[in-house]
């Protein structure tokens, strides 16, 4: 797409998301928690940060575990998080951006050890710095006695922009305001340190003051990110390219917004172990001794899919059977002729798949081909953490049709026909969504805030 095209489909994505109204808190407290989990890990790994996306986590929720981290990395995590959920809250709306507000957030974002190096947190430059670029040449930026002057003047042109912008006057769209602003202020480098970060909040305050989603800048971006801007600064670079790369990004939150909406999956593969890990931690003080229950139920059509699906949730499940005093799991299901039958696995699943085919002394097996609905029941007893929770039930059935084969769970029903199966994407979506239902009623019960 050419930069025109862009503006067109993000303004096309922004009546798409504005059709839905006020968004529900729920959906709202996910889209948020997403995008500043995202913002505050990829921001901070961008400059150096050494924290994981899990301890990046493990900061917000102010459950800190970074395994030996430097403080400095922590504090600025923690910093930086601040003004992240201060500018999601405030929204979206009518806004000016000051020099008192760029220092107090450079303040909150930045940490030192040392303490005469401290003095440079949120003051502007004493001495002059200098990057070298991709092309392995040095760029130097403004000096320091004309930084002042130089903010001065960007935020006159940033405001007045704003301005227009608000007042429905004619104006640049707000994605060229942003990059406009970000190009102006990274060329000065206004600060001995933490100008990328404070560079990247600055723009996603612009964004979403005019009412578009923040962007992060992945991994992937970095590269492209630093080029685009070393070519600008020092070769005379198309401004319009980086216009157009902010553009990209911002599509692609708008995408994320739209599919939270839509109650599609918008989180990271391996968010389910943290999530988990996370609430083990919250969980602290001593066990309550009561006795509750969970069933937590799994199919197999075939050994290729149902059954493989069912040990990944189970597995899951494990990581957090210690909060409880014991489990049971079974299967219990019914032939063609309706008759129901139950089994209770008491080992492994190589233990059962023995009993399946048969090659368990005194059992004679099953036949899978004549179950017509199995139903997967894995029961916890005892929450040690609370006497509130009693009993705390997900079954999975699975129903076997003619043509096609059903999943049902907590809420939901797929289809799958024979020849299709479940493919990996369903069966994530699948466990995300039974695990995130588990997980939320444990943490209800251990009256935990998300």
């Amino acid at each position: 797409m050419t930069y025109t095209e862009k503006l067109d489909r993000i303004n096309e994505l922004q009546k798409a998301i504005n059709t839905h109204g006020t968004l529900s808190s729920e959906v709202k407290k996910k889209i948020n928690y997403k995008f500043r989990l995202d913002w505050n890990y990829y921001s901070n790994r961008m400059e150096g940060g050494t924290l994981t996306r899990e301890e990046t986590r493990s900061v917000m929720v102010g459950n800190i575990d970074v395994n030996g981290k430097p403080i400095k990395d922590v504090m600025e995590m923690n910093g930086h998080d601040k003004v992240v959920l201060e500018i999601l809250k405030i929204g979206s709306g009518k806004t000016r951006i000051s020099e008192k507000r760029i220092k107090e957030i450079h303040k909150a974002i930045m940490h030192e050890d040392d303490a005469i190096k401290s003095l440079q947190i949120g003051q502007w430059k004493s001495t002059a710095n200098e990057i070298i670029n991709y092309k392995l040449e040095k760029i130097s930026f403004t000096s320091p006695g004309e930084v002042a002057d130089a903010i001065h003047n960007l935020l006159n042109k940033t405001n007045a922009e704003l301005d227009k912008y608000f007042d429905d006057n004619e104006s640049p769209h707000p994605i060229e305001i942003a990059s406009n602003f970000h190009i102006g202020y990274v060329s000065i480098h206004p600060f001995y340190d933490g100008n990328g970060r404070t560079a990247r909040i600055l723009n996603n305050l612009i964004l979403i003051a005019c009412g578009f989603p923040p962007i992060v800048l992945r991994d992937i971006h970095k590269q492209p990110y630093y080029q685009l801007l070393a070519d600008i600064q020092a070769y005379g670079g198309d401004a319009q390219l980086f216009y157009s790369f902010i553009a990209d990004r911002v599509i692609e939150s708008q995408q994320l917004v739209l599919d939270a909406i839509e109650g599609k999956e918008i989180d990271e593969p391996d968010d389910l172990d943290k999530k988990i890990e996370l609430l083990k931690k919250q969980l602290t003080g001593p066990d309550v001794v009561r006795e509750s229950q969970m069933l937590h139920a799994t199919n197999h059509v075939l050994k290729e899919s149902i059954f493989p699906l069912l040990q990944i949730v189970e597995s899951k499940l494990d990581k957090i059977k210690d909060l409880f005093n014991s489990r049971e799991r079974t299967i219990h299901y019914s032939e063609q002729g309706d008759r129901w039958e139950l089994v209770t696995i008491e080992n492994s699943w190589e233990t059962f798949y023995k009993w399946i085919d048969g090659r368990t002394p005194g059992k004679p097996g099953i036949d899978l081909n004549g179950i017509s609905q199995l139903t997967y029941s894995y029961q916890f007893q005892g929450f040690k953490k609370s006497l509130d929770l009693q009993n705390l039930a997900v079954n999975l059935e699975i129903e076997f049709y003619e043509f096609e084969f059903t999943v049902n769970y907590p809420d939901k029903r797929r289809r799958f026909d024979y020849n299709q199966m479940i493919d990996n994407r369903s069966a994530n979506e699948i466990v995300k969504e039974v695990i995130d239902k588990v997980l939320g009623q444990i943490a209800e019960a251990g009256n935990l805030k998300g």
